[in-house]
């Protein structure tokens, strides 16, 4: 269904079912011939030039040479063969072993939480102290820094209080004023229903 550098590629085409994701579709081209990937395209719902769309230009399948790979250890170098290496295979164990429970660790992050699934997921932050933005005309910030900071996001309020939403295409964020954070891949809307919603 298109060519990519000059060859045949299939074209899958994935698209969000559900309403309030800023992604508009994600195009993935794999070569006809071996499935390999040729290009990915990532595309705002926004319209517009593609966020991201990153691809080959110019490919070469064919195999290279066996001489490609040989190597000469320089001149005194210490050669170890595979076969050696096993005497380290415990140290590499207790590190295998011991990643999972890192990973399960910050799984449970203290402050973090996902609303939603899939394409509309949100991540609720709580940040330390419960503290958003400076409000205006406080002590903490300069009338020209807070204009600037005003002039940096939307204003929104809802039933969780008011807040400051930071756009672009494709990721949003929604800083509350009680110091609490939500951003996805969604738009501004969504982040406020998220956070009516957790405010409940």
């Amino acid at each position: 269904t298109a060519t990519v550098a000059g060859r045949d590629a299939y074209q899958l085409l994935i698209k969000p079912k559900q309403s309030g994701s800023t992604i508009g579709s994600v195009r993935i081209a794999g070569d006809a011939e071996n499935g390999v990937p040729l290009k990915f395209t990532l595309s705002a719902a926004s319209g517009g030039k593609a966020v991201v769309d990153a691809g080959f230009t110019k490919v070469d399948f064919s195999r290279p040479a066996a001489s490609t790979f040989s190597f000469t250890p320089p001149k005194g170098a210490k050669v170890t063969e595979a076969d050696e290496l096993e005497t380290g295979k415990d140290e590499r164990g207790a590190a295998q072993k011991a990643l999972p429970g890192q990973l399960a660790e910050l799984d449970g992050f203290e402050g973090l939480n996902v609303i939603g699934k899939g394409w509309t997921s949100i991540a609720e932050i709580k940040t330390p102290g419960g503290k958003g933005l400076p409000a205006a005309g406080s002590d903490e910030v300069p009338a020209e820094a807070q204009g600037f900071l005003d002039a940096l996001g939307d204003k929104v309020t809802g039933k969780f209080g008011s807040g400051t939403v930071f756009k672009t295409r494709l990721v949003n964020a929604l800083l509350t004023d009680d110091g609490s954070v939500y951003v996805g891949a969604v738009t501004k809307d969504a982040l406020v229903r998220a956070a009516d919603a957790a405010a409940k």
